[in-house]
């Protein structure tokens, strides 16, 4: 859904990505039509989220004044194409290098975040190891829960699809998706729901 930016705070935002070089809390008070105090009440509000912050600006006269600008997290409130992007340069290197150099691409990916999270369910029995993939998968926007549905058999559902117009245009994201899940927990895993196939969740069920 596209943000309206229309709450105090939001607009505070806006300013201050379009600004580039930072506002001062008077620049601030001229472009929302608001009341210092207002303004100031919106600023830490902000700076207690990690979304702004602020660096002294000497003044020939008088004390120095604060100007405040976006952090990286606050860039990261305003919407990004990456998911085109992604369909764009993975369309280009299936033009020049064919499907099987996007498998490769797919593969490497898969073995890349293996690796990353293997350390976090070596060791462990299938249940945390189920635990701590779903853990992983929520972190990364899947929405995911699991349920227990009896020795060592388990459903892992999936809510979102974090990389669902990618998965649109190139398939092979959710082969890549049931590759990992394998390997990570040791254990089968078969598909039983998809979003893509109009289903209303993505789900796996895990047997060891």
């Amino acid at each position: 859904m596209e943000r309206s930016w229309e709450s105090p705070g939001d607009r505070v935002l806006a300013f201050l990505k379009r600004a580039g070089n930072g506002l001062s809390v008077k620049e601030l008070c001229q472009r929302l039509d608001l009341s210092s105090m207002a303004v100031r009440r919106q600023l830490i509000l902000l700076e207690s989220h990690n979304l702004i912050f602020s660096e002294k600006e000497k003044q020939k006269i008088g004390r120095p004044a604060h100007r405040y600008y976006l952090t990286e997290k606050g860039h990261e409130e305003f919407e990004r194409d990456y998911a085109n992007l992604v369909i764009d340069l993975l369309g280009s290197i299936r033009s020049i290098d064919g499907q099987e150099k996007i498998n490769q691409v797919f593969e490497e990916r898969k073995r890349g975040y293996v690796e990353r999270c293997r350390g976090k369910v070596l060791g462990k029995t299938l249940e945390v190891r189920v635990h701590e993939v779903t853990r992983l998968l929520s972190e990364d926007g899947y929405m995911a829960s699991w349920e227990k549905l009896g020795p060592n058999k388990f459903l892992i559902k999936e809510m979102n699809c974090a990389v669902a117009q990618v998965a649109k245009n190139f398939p092979e994201t959710c082969i890549f998706e049931e590759g990992f899940l394998t390997e990570l927990l040791l254990a089968k895993v078969t598909r039983r729901h998809h979003i893509l196939q109009k289903d209303h969740l993505c789900s796996y069920l895990v047997e060891g």
